[in-house]
């Protein structure tokens, strides 16, 4: 192999390990892990079953790599700064962005509980991710007190970023369960933004209850 090869044939292997990861996402979206065999990924990644075991010695390997995405998403997501906006819709696109998040790897929460089963160790993780959470939305929150958009007493804050993250993070599970909805739409996504809005209205400012109204 020649100097100048060896570069090509990494960049190649890099591209198509990725190729793997996108098709293995959209799948798992579609389907859940339970019915998606790495037979299948393989196919729709346009490579050999034995191939595939080269970038992943198997399926739980492959959904375990999906999930450090994931993870790196989240992290990047609620450690960046919004600055000290003042508008309703600021904080409206900050939810927006984590339901789109969300949507990208809805498998990982509709499907968590039989994930938690192949991998008990995301228990750990999920919980992590969770607490990581936490102090951005509460810095969040405390901008819109500053700007008046909301004003929550102190002994009820606790509740709502509980019943909040639940609905934010499991809006997919519940659609599943309740309303038997197994594929998933962008509507569906809409579903919950008006579900968190539905929680919070109580809180707003009359200005921000009002521009909530429009939207």
């Amino acid at each position: 192999m020649t100097a100048k090869t060896a570069p090509a044939r990494a960049g190649r292997a890099d591209l198509t390990r990725e190729r793997v990861i996108a098709t293995s996402i959209a799948l798992l979206n579609e389907r859940g892990p339970d019915r998606v065999t790495t037979a299948q990924i393989a196919a729709s990644a346009n490579i050999n079953e034995g191939n595939l075991y080269y970038y992943f010695k198997t399926k739980r390997a492959l959904i375990l790599c999906i999930f450090d995405r994931f993870e790196d998403e989240v992290v990047q997501f609620f450690d960046k700064d919004i600055g000290e906006a003042a508008a309703p819709d600021t904080y409206m696109g900050f939810l927006r962005e984590w339901f789109d998040i969300v949507w990208r790897y809805r498998f990982l929460h509709r499907d968590l509980v039989g994930l938690l089963a192949m991998a008990p160790d995301l228990r750990r993780r999920v919980r992590a991710i969770s607490t990581h959470a936490r102090a951005p939305v509460v810095r969040l929150i405390e901008q819109m007190r500053r700007a008046r958009l909301i004003d929550i007493p102190e002994r009820e804050l606790d509740a709502l970023l509980a019943n909040a993250w639940i609905i934010a993070t499991y809006w997919v599970v519940y659609l599943d369960v309740q309303k038997g909805v197994r594929v998933l739409r962008k509507s569906h996504m809409e579903w919950g933004l008006r579900q968190i809005a539905s929680l919070v209205a109580p809180y707003l400012s009359t200005s921000a209850r009002d521009w909530l109204a429009t939207v």
